[in-house]
């Protein structure tokens, strides 16, 4: 869903939501279509998707158009029982699977 906004428009990148502002929202299938038709004609390589909701959509575009998926973290995710995880490492994360799917070093 549109979660990652402010970052798309902070590093000038492009979002492309599948679900919407809510992520149980469900894409219908011209949307569907639409959205790996983007894939193909972009050249997109990643998919992403967040890591509170179902990737099922994602991998199913990923799976039709040749792309991959990844995970981005919108930190609303993290508790005080996760391990060693802190807002810095999950942008940290986060940073590694855009530079990947970017083919960024």
């Amino acid at each position: 869903h549109a979660a990652f906004g402010y970052l798309a428009d902070a590093y000038d990148l492009t979002q492309v939501v599948i679900a919407g502002i809510e992520p149980n929202t469900e894409p219908t299938t011209q949307q569907l279509a639409d959205i790996a038709d983007l894939v193909e004609s972009e050249g997109v390589t990643t998919v992403f998707t967040e890591e509170l909701t179902s990737p099922r959509t994602a991998e199913t575009i990923a799976g039709e158009t040749g792309a991959t998926t990844a995970v981005l973290s919108p930190i609303e995710g993290l508790t005080d029982d996760d391990s060693d995880d802190t807002y810095l490492t999950l942008m940290r994360q986060n940073l590694v699977a855009l530079q990947k799917a970017n083919r960024c070093s």
